[in-house]
């Protein structure tokens, strides 16, 4: 038991390496018996025979159980990419100059497009992800696989990129110390969210942005721990690339730039001319990667740095004409239209006869169906989607209460958690303004969905794994908490899995 405890890393890295495989030599299926649902339940079913079988023996320990939920999260992915195909719940993918246009103009070697008009559209986009596709599916050609089944096979990049989100999330938890059960759950809530679940079969720069911003914080902690050349150089290469690939991947560096001022005028290092040159170092590396792209846009077509293109208010999704308070504070679509993000009965135009216009309600929804109707119809899969709905919006709640107590707590017995808690806060601070600054801006249904924010999951689960990490277990009150916010944790994995299960 103990060598295979040792070898945990490795068998992991193995496992990975099979299930990517597997993505890439079968082809999408249908059915009840296609090999992704065979792999699900046969590891599911593995996994918890290991579970029982180790409780009989002695203590589940945290290493493993952490290992056994990595690994079912990564082959429900793997379930859930091999039965989503390549058009099916995309963002902006097709369409005259969509992200699969923009893939194949560099597929074919073609000059990088113009950009300026809504006819540009995704074109305005930086490409270094649609380069990374490109390439993979010229390097898929080399060995005589099909075009279609290539094109396919680029949501396996998307699925690594969704797992790294997992193992990142797990890191930061670790770098503020969370440990135990507290941190099983936390991780647990990123590795079977919603979000990370469809963003793992999704065709567009959303996911590797996201997975590089967050690298770049992990990045970041490691560095303001310890200043050093060799690590700023690596944090530089993560922000640049997160926003060479989408520019909003450079918001999480508000939150950087705040234990980056905290390490330069604090007291605790000395050498500040040393700190002074990584920052000199830091800004080489890292500007010319982030903003070469815009750059090249102001200066051939005049085109804003921050521009994005706009849908026209004859758009189906127009949810401008909604006032400011129905915007923020009217939840009443919540009772009248369910707790789907759109409806599924179309009306006689042809449109789905309601879109959500509140701003935090579209966020609660679309957190975890997306912008999409996953399960209605399904008497059995509406049950979990309604679980799955609520879990999360009482889990989101209680992030915020976790957070407030989070700061207190590290204020009075765990400074050196402090500066490290307000850095996450101001990520999300700044992501959370910039979403509902982008929803009032470009006022359509789209804006409003929460993969924009997606990374408040991580600092969400943070705070609470920190709570219940902290908290006396003695004290009954701390102690129901602790045992109510697992739990309800473990509901909304298991909600989450029963309901995307339903449609993989």
């Amino acid at each position: 038991m103990s060598g295979l405890l040792k070898r945990k890393y490795l068998s992991t890295l193995i496992i990975c390496v099979i299930f990517c495989i597997l993505n890439i030599i079968f082809p999408k299926q249908g059915g009840a018996f296609n090999i992704s649902r065979i792999i699900f339940i046969s590891t599911s079913c593995v996994c918890l025979l290991y579970v029982v079988f180790v409780s009989r023996e002695r203590t589940l320990d945290e290493k493993t159980l952490l290992s056994l939920l990595f690994v079912i999260s990564l082959a429900f992915r793997l379930c859930y990419v091999q039965t989503t195909p390549f058009f099916v719940r995309q963002h902006d993918v097709f369409g005259d100059n969509g992200h699969y246009d923009y893939i194949m103009t560099l597929f074919n070697g073609e000059e990088l497009p113009a950009v300026g008009t809504l006819e540009s559209w995704q074109y305005y986009q930086p490409p270094v992800w649609h380069f990374i596709c490109a390439s993979f599916l010229r390097l898929q050609t080399l060995f005589h696989i099909p075009h279609t089944v290539a094109l396919e096979n680029i949501q396996f990049i998307s699925m690594l990129c969704s797992s790294f989100i997992s193992l990142l999330a797990l890191k930061l938890f670790r770098q503020l110390e969370i440990k135990g059960l507290p941190l099983c759950a936390s991780f647990a809530v990123v590795a079977f969210h919603p979000t990370f679940i469809l963003l793992s079969a999704s065709v567009n720069n959303d996911v590797l942005s996201l997975m590089l911003s967050l690298l770049s914080l992990t990045l970041a902690i490691d560095w303001y721990k310890d200043p050093r050349f060799t690590k700023i150089i690596p944090l530089a290469l993560s922000i640049g690339f997160a926003m060479g690939v989408k520019l909003s991947g450079g918001l999480i560096s508000v939150g950087i730039a705040f234990l980056f001022a905290i390490v330069l005028f604090g007291k605790r290092h000395k050498k500040k001319l040393n700190i002074f040159l990584q920052f000199i170092v830091f800004g080489v590396i890292c500007a010319p990667i982030s903003l070469w792209w815009q750059v090249r846009n102001l200066i051939r077509f005049g085109i804003p740095m921050t521009y994005v293109p706009m849908l026209p208010e004859n758009s189906t999704q127009y949810i401008g004409f909604h006032s400011i308070r129905e915007r923020l504070f009217d939840f009443t679509s919540l009772f009248e239209n369910g707790v789907y993000p759109a409806r599924a009965v179309k009306s006689m135009e042809g449109v789905f006869d309601h879109y959500e216009y509140n701003i935090p309600l579209g966020a609660l929804k679309s957190s975890v169906f997306g912008e999409y109707y996953i399960g209605l119809g399904n008497g059995f899969s509406e049950i979990f989607a309604t679980i799955l709905f609520y879990t999360g919006v009482v889990l989101a709640v209680f992030s915020i209460i976790s957070f407030a107590y989070s700061i207190v707590f590290a204020a009075k017995r765990e400074k050196s958690k402090l500066n490290l808690l307000i850095s996450t806060a101001i990520c999300s601070l700044v992501l959370l303004i910039s979403y509902i600054k982008f929803c009032f801006e470009f006022p359509h249904f789209c804006t409003m969905d929460f993969r924009y924010i997606a990374l408040t999951v991580v600092f969400g689960a943070l705070y609470i794994g920190y709570l219940n990490d902290r908290i006396d277990k003695n004290n009954k009150m701390f102690g129901f908490i602790r045992i109510f916010t697992i739990t309800l944790s473990a509901f909304f994995c298991i909600s989450s899995i029963a309901l995307y299960a339903s449609i993989a």
